[in-house]
């Protein structure tokens, strides 16, 4: 019999740091969420590596960087390739050569060929189940708000708390684990809801449960963009959010705030079924978002595009006990998706390949001291608008953006945490900016990033000798 430990995966889409308890939110109700953290580990340096669903989702299962499995965009959205296949995965067969049952409930967002069972995983709930069972069942068609992702927009779902898309997934949930629990080898069951992505759609009583009234204002909503790039400007023209007070924010952020409660919800009845069936302390459960949301930061709606720290700075707790210290905080900056591959499969014991960009968790799950940077580096491709490229290195104090056609971005997360002014063009800051480029420089040649070019490393260092050591024409024969 395996002495490996079960693990409950519950994934949020587009989820903030900040609409958590357990993250200081003055405002979010989310006491199941809290109470994981008081009994697990709290993340406060989690990075994702790209504010984007499929790319992101993709590093998932391979443990690399978007430019090296190439899902650059969400699924169909332009000619680059989009998906990876299902032999690109090093997760999934792993954990099956350790003996796991895996289970997967909701959004996929990786292939839109093959689902997780065509992955490997034994069984897969969809949230186009959800869709049949509400249509054939239930007999109640979802509000038009539900599909509509080119406004800002929310609205109140009409249907009962324990018939929503949130509350049916949980159950499907409840019964793999249950049903997994009973056989002798170990399991992962994924939990993957669609919210709090946009727009949200709630039904009563997390509609109304916060007074959109009362809501402050976000401490960098009046960001004039001054000296920022172009592409922000454009943003707020492209989802019409130019001319937005806070008072049409405000029931957004309700809806918002509403639907992460309800998402908490579930999440206590998750734990709750864990110690019923008495194998709580036999379970790892680790709570985190693919990526975050603006939700009105800089008064910009959704994600990409930016790469502030509401979308890629996210929640991330873990809770393992007799392993996990309870109550415990740990500031070391993880690339969480990157990272969780080579961590699941190690905890299974299972074999990790070498040439991952990912590093285990492990020591750090269990308190252990280890050797890993005091940064992070995340990348974007391009969205709905088009391909557009950015590069990102955060560190304890700077935070760096490169782009490739529009001006960088430098911030000073100790004087500006909501990273209101841009530091790049300011002539104090040059010995800075130049440190930083080099890092981002020596990152792009170590995880083999296609920007590493002799082009982009003149451009970033100014050093000709570099550039000579960097593809491109000098390195070509033609």
């Amino acid at each position: 019999m395996s002495t490996a430990p079960n693990i409950l995966l519950i994934v949020t889409d587009q989820q903030r740091r900040d609409t958590i308890g357990a993250y200081n939110s003055p405002i979010a109700k989310t006491p199941n969420v809290d109470r994981l953290a008081l009994e697990g580990m709290t993340f406060d340096r989690a990075y994702t590596p790209c504010g984007l669903c499929s790319p992101v989702r993709s590093s998932l299962l391979t443990g690399t960087y978007p430019h090296a499995h190439n899902a650059l965009t969400n699924n169909k959205l332009h000619p680059v390739r989009t998906e990876i296949s299902p032999e690109a995965d090093i997760l999934t067969p792993g954990l099956k050569r350790a003996g796991y049952h895996l289970g997967s409930v909701g959004k996929w967002h990786v292939n839109s060929t093959y689902d997780p069972v065509g992955f490997g995983y034994d069984r897969h709930i969809s949230l186009g189940d959800y869709v049949t069972y509400r249509k054939e069942t239930l007999g109640v068609p979802f509000p038009p708000e539900t599909n509509n992702y080119v406004i800002p927009n929310s609205a109140v779902d009409p249907i009962a708390e324990h018939q929503c898309r949130q509350a049916w997934l949980t159950d499907q949930t409840l019964n793999m684990i249950t049903d997994f629990a009973q056989e002798e080898n170990p399991f992962l069951v994924r939990l993957d809801f669609h919210g709090p992505h946009m727009p949200n759609v709630i039904p009563e009583p997390y509609a109304s449960m916060y007074d959109p009234t009362t809501i402050p204002p976000l401490p960098n909503f009046e960001d004039n963009l001054a000296g920022k790039p172009s592409v922000q400007r454009i943003k707020r023209r492209h989802w019409g959010t130019e001319t937005m007070t806070w008072q049409d924010w405000q029931p957004l952020q309700a809806h918002y705030y509403g639907e992460i409660s309800l998402i908490d919800a579930q999440v206590g009845r998750l734990l709750n079924h864990l110690d019923k069936l008495g194998i709580a302390d036999n379970t790892v459960v680790i709570y985190t978002s693919d990526h975050g949301d603006t939700m009105g930061a800089h008064k910009i709606w959704n994600k990409d595009y930016t790469m502030y720290d509401e979308i890629y700075n996210v929640p991330f707790i873990v809770r393992w006990p007799n392993n996990t210290p309870k109550n415990s905080r740990n500031n070391t900056y993880i690339h969480h998706f990157i990272d969780l591959a080579p961590t699941l499969l190690e905890i299974a014991g299972s074999d990790v390949p070498k040439d991952l960009h990912g590093q285990t968790m492990l020591p750090l799950f269990k308190n252990e001291t280890q050797n890993r940077p005091r940064e992070a580096f995340c990348e974007f491709h391009g969205c709905h608008m088009g391909l557009y490229t950015m590069r990102m290195l955060q560190t304890d104090r700077w935070k760096y953006v490169f782009h490739t056609n529009d001006i960088d971005e430098l911030y000073d997360h100790e004087n500006d945490p909501h990273e209101m002014t841009n530091l790049s063009k300011d002539p104090n800051f040059k010995t800075i900016l130049k440190d930083l480029r080099l890092k981002m420089v020596d990152w792009m040649a170590k995880t083999n990033d296609h920007l590493y070019n002799e082009w982009i490393v003149y451009f970033l260092t100014d050093d000709l000798e570099r550039a000579a050591k960097a593809p491109g024409r000098m390195n070509t024969p033609w």
